[in-house]
């Protein structure tokens, strides 16, 4: 129990909400808790059986320490003190919401809550096209985009935690689901989903995103995007202007973002690639990005501390003024987030923000595909770079601790799920490779993955069946409904990767043996059992989705799922059809298999790195 009643009012709410979520008690006959705020880049705690002192930053700060003093006494420790640095001033997490998972409110503020507890003081939404912006009825269409009531109520939630939310928005490429609608493509494009930055309707848009932002939330800083135009200048801004250097093209448009930022009272961040690219020329000495703008450097595929030191050092080349930097919370290469490669990676990054002395910080957590990872996994990297907030050396017992307080899921549960994917026999615990996902959507009859497949020697189907009841298990235990969804889905997903892993492999084999026994063991063993496995996997999926997530967007899931199930009715059908004697021979399956791709992890084999579900089904054009 504690007392509040020498707190500051504006801590008093929060911690009611906290007290709530974290199960410990207000009372006045606790223990008294007395904070000084501090200018100074410190966290302290002096903490007794009848009194707790905090001297603390920021709000965000003040409820870690709470969170520290509570856990501590929840194993029996009253009596401790605790006196640290603060080594960054800005750090928080960026949750993609542009890749179909719309974050909905209530679980926003769940976030929110995390976020605090563990000190970090920053939260992003990610919104490409997914806020409503008046007078363009077709900007966020049936895509769940946010309204003005919605984002004041994150925005409102965020404040009274001291979160600062700020908008993450593009001003230059990644409209793609803005330009589907042609007649918006053909008033704002370039080419590919680039905008005509010359044009002067797209001045007058991203005039109106800006202008919307700033009067919506009460950051002063906007994130506005900027990175990954690979053909900037080389459509319809070409057919008006001709062939322009992209750094030219960029340099006015960055001064004009600038302009608009100032006339709306903004600060701009930007993405920093198109400066340090195959596709970009700036690497020189005397090229500088305009005053105003804030560079973020993001990286979060490298994992030694010397990688990312020599890149602050390129960046400062270029900027007067100090580097941002994005770490990342592996969740966006298919169903099963890969979170050992979020400790290799962050680790070595906050290693050397540290070192060089870089105080505003972040973490991503993209949703490339289609947000098919659940969203309770994302938080594990944005805690473990508040970690390194408050800690020059992370301990890795009291991150355990500390995480599991903060999310109620242990650390052994949320690196779980990359064993899907990160087999026994696997050296590089940090890999990328994403077998369960292409696995999962591999047509079994027109398999593009059986040379890839067959060449594997861990006994997946037992490895998988064992990750299915590990999920289970955890699943009974848990006591939120986001952490419960969450871990029936992998079990699950366990269960459907047994039994769908080889199956285009065994067929194939089969097939070329004319095993016409075998053929009949895969309906009966695999295919039949599988069609109401993967509807369960489904709605298990839907599940997480539906706490997490607006409803919008799990369209395109259904869709694979429904795929998946037709397939294999299709292909039972089939292959009934051949050994009926009824067909002679199935095409699909005379064709010889090529490797997929020539692209490989160093030191993986032929375990690759494949993540577009289209490209994992089919070889043909599902599109126009």
């Amino acid at each position: 129990m504690y007392n509040i009643n020498n707190l500051d009012t504006k801590l008093i709410q929060p911690l009611k909400i906290l007290a709530n979520r974290y199960n410990f008690k207000l009372d006045n006959m606790g223990r008294t808790i007395n904070a000084t705020q501090t200018d100074e880049n410190i966290l302290k705690i002096n903490s007794t059986e009848d009194v707790v002192d905090i001297v603390y930053k920021d709000i965000p700060a003040f409820f870690r320490a709470i969170m520290l003093v509570d856990k501590n006494a929840k194993k029996g420790n009253l009596t401790f003190s605790l006196s640290t640095d603060v080594w960054f001033d800005f750090n928080g997490l960026m949750i993609d919401c542009s890749r179909n998972g719309v974050l909905n409110v209530s679980y926003a503020k769940k976030i929110i809550e995390q976020l605090a507890i563990s000190g970090q003081n920053v939260f992003m939404l990610y919104m490409e096209d997914t806020y409503k912006l008046d007078s363009e009825e077709y900007f966020g269409y049936l895509r769940g985009a946010y309204t003005t009531d919605e984002l004041k109520e994150i925005d409102d939630y965020a404040h009274m935690f001291g979160v600062e939310l700020i908008p993450c928005i593009q001003t230059l490429a990644h409209l793609n689901q803005f330009f589907m609608w042609e007649h918006i493509a053909g008033k704002y494009a370039d080419i590919d989903d680039v905008l005509n930055v010359s044009s002067d309707a797209v001045k007058d848009l991203l005039d109106r995103m800006i202008s919307y932002l700033s009067s919506t939330f009460r950051s002063r800083r906007i994130h506005i995007g900027m990175d990954e135009a690979y053909n900037l200048g080389r459509g319809t801004y070409a057919d008006k202007n001709g062939l322009k250097p992209k750094t030219e093209i960029m340099r006015e448009h960055l001064q004009n973002m600038v302009n608009i930022c100032e006339k709306y009272n903004v600060k701009p961040i930007i993405w920093d690639d198109m400066f340090f690219s195959g596709y970009s020329k700036t690497e020189t000495d005397d090229y500088k990005i305009p005053d105003g703008i804030d560079l973020m450097y993001w990286d979060y595929y490298n994992n030694t501390v010397e990688h990312y030191e020599q890149n602050f050092e390129k960046r400062g080349k270029i900027t007067n003024k100090p580097i941002m930097f994005a770490a990342g919370s592996w969740r966006w290469i298919g169903y099963a987030s890969h979170h050992g490669k979020t400790l290799a990676a962050t680790n070595a990054s906050a290693t050397a923000c540290k070192n060089k002395g870089i105080r505003e910080v972040m973490t991503t957590a993209w949703g490339d595909d289609g947000c098919e990872s659940p969203v309770t996994t994302i938080i594990f990297g944005s805690i473990l770079l508040g970690e390194h907030q408050y800690n020059k050396d992370i301990d890795l017992d009291e991150f355990k601790e500390n995480l599991l307080y903060i999310t109620g899921m242990d650390y052994e549960n949320f690196l779980k799920s990359q064993e899907f994917d990160i087999f026994p026999s696997m050296e590089n615990k940090a890999a990328i490779v994403t077998p369960s996902k292409y696995t999962l959507y591999e047509d079994p009859l027109c398999s593009k993955f059986i040379n890839h497949t067959e060449v594997v020697t861990d006994d997946l189907t037992t490895i998988y069946k064992n990750l299915s009841d590990y999920f289970y298990n955890k699943a009974k235990d848990d006591k939120s409904e986001d952490l419960k969804a969450t871990n029936e889905f992998y079990g699950v997903f366990g269960e459907v990767a047994s039994l769908k892993w080889n199956l285009g492999l065994n067929i194939y084999k089969a097939y070329k043996n004319k095993d016409k026994q075998a053929l009949k063991n895969i309906i009966t063993n695999q295919i039949e059992p599988l069609i109401p496995l993967v509807e369960k996997l489904k709605y298990a999926r839907l599940k997480e989705w539906c706490i997490t997530n607006k409803s919008y967007g799990f369209e395109v899931l259904d869709q694979r799922f429904g795929g998946i199930i037709s397939r294999l009715n299709t292909t039972k059908f089939i292959l009934e059809n051949y050994l009926n004697g009824n067909l002679d021979k199935i095409e699909e399956l005379e064709e010889t298999r090529l490797p997929a791709t020539h692209h490989r992890e160093e030191g993986m084999g032929e375990v690759l790195h494949y993540n577009r579900a289209q490209r994992c089904m089919t070889a043909s054009k599902m599109i126009w």
